[in-house]
């Protein structure tokens, strides 16, 4: 074949190529975004991790209802503990707007040291006993129907986080002692927030969005990156 005048196509590389739709194998997967030309990013749906650079690591739940049980192969929990515990031990509900957090027994629950027979309303510092595995529950902004459940022990998640947050309305990172994730550093805030099924951001100092500097917000994904001269943090599929 003669080839003498035809030009060579150019490589197309993550740099260069601009993706204006997902490709086939994934358009009907889900809501898919593309915030940069380099990734191709799935929007969040009921749990994910939450990295923050220099604090810890956290699974973030927004279902009203979650199941707790022990961690294996195929789990289908929401919240998988590596402890001595029944397959699903416990459903955690949250109800009404004051966001009143229910723990319902499926295996022996001790709360306050205390067994329960039946579904039993959470009170901020309540201790929980699952098997071998304890954790603390605390609601801790005055303002927000989101809480917390700390590990105590030698209790784990798989993967392993420091901690669990059960999202309701808000998501709140910053240096104050109320807030759902604190960091020890200058005053500076930044807010995850739920509107219309999308999971968005806030902050009160620009922030790099996904490579989009100077930014004050946007719409969260798994793989997400934001970063601020005080504040960094990365978002991951739970699985």
């Amino acid at each position: 074949m003669n080839t003498t005048g035809l030009k060579r196509r150019q490589a197309v590389t993550n740099s260069t190529r601009v993706l204006d739709f997902p490709p086939p194998n994934v358009a009907n997967n889900g809501h898919y975004f593309f915030r940069t030309n380099e990734k191709i990013m799935k929007a969040i749906s009921s749990r994910f991790l939450m990295w923050v650079d220099a604090v810890g690591g956290y699974l973030v739940c927004l279902n009203n209802q979650l199941s707790i049980g022990q961690a294996r192969p195929g789990s289908k929990v929401d919240i998988p503990l590596l402890a001595d515990i029944s397959s699903k031990h416990a459903r955690l509900k949250r109800e009404g707007e004051e966001g009143d957090y229910i723990i319902e027994p499926l295996a022996p629950v001790l709360v306050q040291n205390q067994e329960i027979k039946s579904p039993t309303l959470l009170h901020h510092g309540d201790v929980i006993s699952l098997g071998t595995a304890e954790l603390q529950f605390t609601k801790p902004h005055p303002l927000s129907t989101s809480a917390r459940l700390d590990l105590i022990g030698q209790s784990r998640t798989s993967p392993y986080t420091d901690a669990i947050v059960l999202m309701s309305d808000t998501l709140i990172i910053g240096n104050n002692m109320a807030n759902h994730i604190v960091y020890h550093g200058d005053e500076h805030q930044i807010v995850l927030y739920l509107q219309n099924k999308k999971l968005l951001c806030r902050s009160d100092q620009q922030v790099n969005l996904d490579g989009m500097m100077e930014q004050s917000g946007g719409e969260l994904f798994y793989g997400s990156q934001v970063k601020s001269d005080r504040i960094s943090f990365s978002l991951e599929d739970a699985y």
